[in-house]
């Protein structure tokens, strides 16, 4: 079925907004935004309202390039903090949160030469949230395991291909414990790195998708309890489809032209029909185009929506609390988030928004 937002509404959020991500920072029950800046390295804070407005951006210091930013609870005191990849000054700055929407000032963390994409999840089973994040410039995924108190232990280097870009987190196996899959932007692949259960990971196995891939989701696509794969290309300005075999293997690609240059990509239930979609951020016009999954791993004609200049990062997440999947997009050029509420004409089903 159709997906429907309302348009765009636009929040300032700092001079040059990139990564994104969404989790509530003052303990309020509402999702609050969290978006890095590639040129001041802040950064932005919007606490959200509960009829999905956002009140005007905080800004905190993370560093010289801050590229992606990752939200979870690092020091187990129940308040959520962020982590930050600076491409630029190598590390990763870590925010922990007050739990009213500050942060105090940010520690570091060495992450290799120009880290880029950063996730959050327990690697190796210790309850305590671990990082990895794509080095672009020594060609590593580095993962550094959480000592539960906000601080990590020295990144250690997975190699991949040439120009590791978007990273995603998930069990691909079924075993319990959470594999990693890169894109690799210099490569036209995307390399599966699967976790040996205890934190380490095998040797990545490549798979091609297209030219250019930016970012990764992951959901399962046609109903078969199996995760699959669905990577943003920049050049060849697609979107590639990877079935997952579900032991950590995947099909050949498949793919969905969309027209411009794409960048950012997530996977969600926007129409509540209880089958994933798809989100991409096309930056080449300034639209986030929305691909509404048939639940057999085909998906419908793409609609755009308008939003700002250069369209980079997206989250999804229900912002005014109404029971179905918004969406917030980095505007890198405009120098602002975009808000759309969804509007669809369908009932709740408490479906999960993301599939990790």
């Amino acid at each position: 079925m159709s997906v429907f937002f309302q348009p765009a509404v636009f929040y300032p959020a700092g001079s040059s907004p990139y990564g994104i991500t969404a989790a509530d920072f003052n303990g309020d029950g509402r999702l609050d935004l969290a978006i890095t800046d590639i040129i001041s390295g802040e950064v932005a804070v919007l606490l959200g309202n509960s009829d999905g407005t956002f009140q005007a951006a905080s800004f905190f210091g993370a560093g010289s390039s801050s590229t992606s930013v990752t939200a979870a609870d690092f020091n187990n005191d129940g308040k959520m903090d962020l982590a930050v990849a600076d491409a630029n000054g190598g590390d990763i700055a870590i925010l922990i949160g007050n739990g009213n929407g500050t942060f105090l000032p940010a520690t570091t963390v060495a992450a290799g030469s120009n880290p880029l994409t950063i996730v959050s999840a327990d690697f190796n089973g210790d309850h305590k949230m671990d990082l990895a994040v794509t080095d672009l410039g020594f060609n590593n995924v580095n993962v550094l395991f959480g000592n539960g108190d906000g601080t990590f232990q020295a990144a250690v280097p997975y190699p991949v291909g040439s120009a590791p870009y978007g990273l995603a987190a998930a069990d691909l196996t079924g075993d319990g414990s959470v594999d990693l899959v890169a894109a690799i932007n210099g490569g036209n692949t995307i390399e599966v790195l699967l976790n040996n259960g205890d934190g380490t990971f095998q040797a990545a196995v490549p798979y091609s998708v297209g030219t250019g891939p930016m970012e990764i989701a992951v959901a399962d696509f046609n109903g078969d309890g199996k995760r699959d794969l669905a990577v943003s290309n920049f050049d060849s300005k697609d979107v590639a489809i990877l079935f997952g075999n579900g032991d950590g293997t995947f099909q050949a690609a498949s793919f969905i032209l969309i027209g411009s240059s794409l960048e950012g990509i997530i996977a969600a239930d926007f129409d509540n029909n209880g089958t994933f979609d798809l989100a991409v951020a096309d930056d080449g016009s300034n639209n986030i185009g929305i691909l509404s999954g048939n639940g057999d791993g085909t998906f419908g004609p793409v609609q755009f929506y308008a939003v700002g200049s250069y369209a980079a990062g997206l989250v999804a997440g229900d912002f005014n609390n109404d029971g179905k999947a918004d969406l917030a997009v980095t505007n890198t050029y405009s120098d602002n988030v975009a808000v759309l509420l969804n509007e669809t004409n369908s009932p709740s089903r408490g479906a999960p928004f993301l599939d990790r």
